[in-house]
């Protein structure tokens, strides 16, 4: 019997990073039916290690959605997760994010994520003080420094960002993506509602990669044909992201991921061997 993948987690939010305030976290976690991981109701880095290692979660990549001031969001800062992955560099990469209100401001500030050495930045336009869609032109600039950095580009789509539905339609990363083919685009949250589209986009663009994260993980409608992609059209294209917290225990994701009977070779590209390629590891 083959050993247990060393996956890479490519959307976790380790102790003393967040996305969402507590109270939130929890909220979800009841929506989706979950029992929090013990390491977040304890607040325990040491048990979180513990936990990652269990479910064989070797790296995790610290990303979370960019400031602002939205319901429920408590976005980490970028100084904050560069503590982070100071303090474990073997066991963490790190994505900054910018508030993109301001144009040039948020071009030199990727610069300065770049020379700090983390390895994406999160461009989260729908909720910055000033609302955009992704692909709006006035935002080229930052896509220009992120792709002249060698910087990867994530952007969270889904129905929880906003404010309204349309501001997660994957088709505003097709556009950016054919803009700048050189530039890596990561679709965290997978899209979601619109999965097919998300999915079109990807298989569309090579430049293109999707975390599902709990949308593929816990049964959500739509979750079977990102399991489909997985298998088959994306299998180089799809990144496992647990999105810890707001999960269930991470031994119990991989157990998740198992179920699916994958073929072990595409197992491995989705647990890690893409998570590999777009960090250049």
């Amino acid at each position: 019997m083959s050993e247990p993948v060393q996956a890479i987690d490519f959307r976790f939010r380790p102790v003393g990073a967040r996305s969402w305030t507590r109270d939130t976290t929890y909220h979800y976690l009841e929506r989706m039916n979950l029992q929090p991981c013990p390491s977040f109701e304890a607040e325990s880095m040491e048990l979180m290690f513990d936990e990652m290692a269990e479910a064989n979660i070797e790296l995790g990549v610290i990303g979370v959605p960019g400031p602002t001031s939205d319901r429920g969001l408590d976005p980490t800062s970028a100084d904050d997760i560069l503590d982070i992955v100071a303090a474990h560099p073997d066991r963490f990469i790190g994505f900054g994010s910018v508030e993109p209100t301001d144009v040039a401001a948020a071009v030199t500030r990727i610069g300065e994520l770049a020379d700090a050495g983390l390895r994406g930045v999160t461009i989260d336009p729908s909720t910055a003080a000033v609302s955009r869609r992704f692909d709006d032109k006035a935002l080229y600039p930052l896509f220009d420094e992120a792709s002249a950095r060698g910087l990867v580009v994530t952007t969270t789509m889904s129905s929880l960002l906003g404010p309204y539905m349309d501001d997660c339609l994957p088709e505003y990363a097709d556009r950016v993506a054919t803009d700048f083919p050189d530039l890596t685009v990561v679709i965290q949250h997978g899209g979601w509602p619109y999965v097919m589209e998300a999915i079109g986009a990807a298989y569309k663009q090579p430049n293109i990669y999707v975390v599902a994260g709990q949308y593929i993980h816990y049964g959500f409608p739509g979750s079977e044909h990102y399991i489909t992609a997985v298998r088959h059209l994306l299998q180089d294209q799809m990144l496992f992201g647990s999105v810890y917290p707001n999960c269930g225990p991470l031994s119990d994701l991989r157990q998740i991921v198992s179920s699916w009977e994958l073929p072990a070779a595409v197992e491995r590209k989705y647990l890690r061997e893409n998570a590999e390629r777009v960090l250049g590891l």
